[in-house]
């Protein structure tokens, strides 16, 4: 009797199956081994610094895996090792040849994502191919709440076309990935940019759908093909569209029935998915409240959270400059902290997010040197993604390392070298475009230390001192400018020349100033601790 081929005797789909319902758009096939048949169970994300979880069957989503270097060899046969069978990885413009290599070595397949589509979504994207749809027979209701590329699949394989998911703002949610679909430019364009094109026309099509109450036809630039599209409401709000790209001779008389049928079902997806974001989103701000202002219950919120580690650090991130984030309504501003917690999920998934006064706080669970600069490096390509996706400078404080009952001074600590960051780059002393708007104590070097300095002799009470007042009360008087001479002049090593180029005068007048100091404040400028004292000062004043 002759054996079954895999597909028929297994309920999950082959690689050669995953290969072909994947979608090219966003991931394309670069190796296959010579057995294309072993069968594929779901989509894990791997982290490259970690030993990879046994998962028979698995594809890992290989987030920030290096396309080169001694042990990339090694990660693969680890992978293979623990029953995967591909991998999915994104090049970000570099040479994928050794990674191609280890992958033929080893028999795995390689799937390469395209650089601009989210990890998470690439993970719907592979688990919803993983399902063998037109095998199955599944129905809208078999499908598990809040997985709208499982929905979109199973309405394509129903209506026989390509289905896509919408926003009413024209960002696409999910859309379906079956082999030999249809497709034309707007949905290549709208799958590549997660967003459909905007155009005059474009905007009044999906008008036209948000009003209408039941399935329209849609014009297509290509006649061969037939789009129809349908909105997604609950009560009078428009959710969503649902959009059917299917070929004109091949058109399901059916596919009015089938869209409406999804949309409902749509609705109850789109509100689960929401309602389950919020969920998490506000449990996880409540979780995190104490563990980084309460010290008293630091110790329980870290063992909810599962922080176990013995040394801890805060790293403290805001948008640039503050207040535009601070005039937005609430909803905005957790846009910020969704941003930073979904890159911080990939890069740092032993790390969690808080949020507070529109300051995103990470605490980072550390242990050696080495994780420590592996987390800078990571906090700093979060930092650029977020700044890529909000469009505005985003800066990254880290605090020093402490224990989970001593936390509150690393938030502090990180709250001070981002205020300091802020003066920076407020100041043009770093550009906000930069590497080192991600900064410590370290890096931002005596100026923090100063400033804390300063901070403390003034709540003492022994700043801004004497001199300094003296002197901004004669320059306010006599409308004169003594207190931004004298500070010139000693920031600037007591170099008269230097001084006048800094304030833009004759070396003259700085001369003739200096010489009436001493006969107007008393201050001999020619003692060393004299200089020290009154430039403390005056930089306390201007340093506030």
């Amino acid at each position: 009797m002759t054996a079954a081929p895999a597909a028929e005797r297994h309920p999950l789909p082959t690689l050669a199956d995953v290969a072909r319902s994947a979608g090219s758009e966003v991931v394309s096939l670069v190796e296959m081994p010579a057995d294309d048949q072993q069968i594929v169970g779901g989509a894990v994300l791997y982290d490259s610094m970690a030993r990879p979880a046994r998962f028979p069957g698995a594809v890992a989503l290989a987030i920030g895996l290096s396309m080169s270097g001694k042990r990339l060899g090694v990660k693969v046969r680890e992978l293979r090792d623990a029953g995967y069978v591909a991998i999915v990885y994104k090049s970000n413009g570099t040479s994928d040849a050794a990674l191609r290599a280890a992958a033929r070595d080893t028999g795995m397949a390689l799937f390469r994502a395209s650089d601009a589509v989210p990890w998470n979504q690439l993970a719907e994207i592979m688990n919803a191919a993983v399902v063998p749809h037109r095998q199955s027979g599944r129905t809208l209701v078999d499908i598990r709440p809040g997985d709208l590329f499982d929905l979109a699949n199973t309405v394509a394989a129903q209506a026989g076309g390509a289905i896509a998911i919408a926003d009413p703002d024209q960002t696409i949610l999910a859309y379906s990935t079956l082999p030999d679909q249809p497709i034309d430019e707007t949905r290549r364009s709208s799958i590549l940019r997660l967003h459909v094109p905007h155009s005059v026309e474009t905007d009044k099509d999906y008008r036209r759908v948000h009003a209408a109450t039941d399935a329209l036809n849609v014009a297509t630039a290509d006649p061969l093909l037939r789009r129809t599209a349908i909105s997604i409401r609950a009560g009078g709000s428009v959710l969503g569209s649902l959009w059917l790209l299917e070929r004109a001779e091949d058109h399901n008389e059916d596919a009015d029935r089938i869209l409406r049928e999804a949309a409902n079902v749509a609705a109850l997806h789109i509100l689960h998915k929401r309602t389950t974001y919020v969920s998490n989103l506000t449990r996880q701000i409540d979780l995190v409240q104490p563990l980084l202002f309460e010290p008293r219950r630091a110790e329980l919120a870290a063992i909810r959270l599962g922080i176990s580690a013995a040394s801890v650090r805060v790293a403290a991130l805001s948008v640039w400059p503050a207040d535009a984030v601070a005039s937005e309504t609430l909803q905005s501003r957790l846009r910020l902290f969704d941003t930073i917690r979904t890159a911080c999920a990939i890069r740092l998934p032993s790390a969690v997010c808080g949020f507070s006064d529109n300051i995103v706080y990470i605490v980072l669970p550390q242990t050696t040197e080495s994780s420590r600069q592996f987390q800078r490096t990571a906090v700093l390509k979060i930092v650029q993604n977020a700044r890529r996706l909000l469009g505005r400078p985003v800066l990254a404080a880290l605090g020093v390392a402490a224990t989970i009952e001593r936390l509150e001074e690393s938030r502090v600590n990180a709250e001070l070298v981002l205020s300091e960051l802020v003066r920076n780059v407020a100041e043009g002393r770093i550009p906000a475009d930069s590497d080192d708007v991600v900064a410590d104590d370290d890096s931002l070097g005596s100026r923090l230390q100063l400033r804390q300095m300063v901070a403390s002799l003034t709540t003492s009470g022994q700043l801004p001192g004497t001199h300094a007042l003296r002197i901004a009360r004669h320059d306010e008087q006599h409308q004169k400018s003594f207190e931004a001479t004298i500070h010139a002049y000693l920031s600037c090593g007591g170099n008269a020349i230097e001084t006048a180029k800094s304030l833009n005068v004759h070396v003259n007048t700085v001369r003739y100033r200096l010489s009436r100091v001493e006969p107007l404040f008393g201050i001999d400028l020619d003692d060393p601790e004299t200089r020290l004292l009154v430039w403390l000062q005056l930089w306390a004043r201007h340093n506030q």
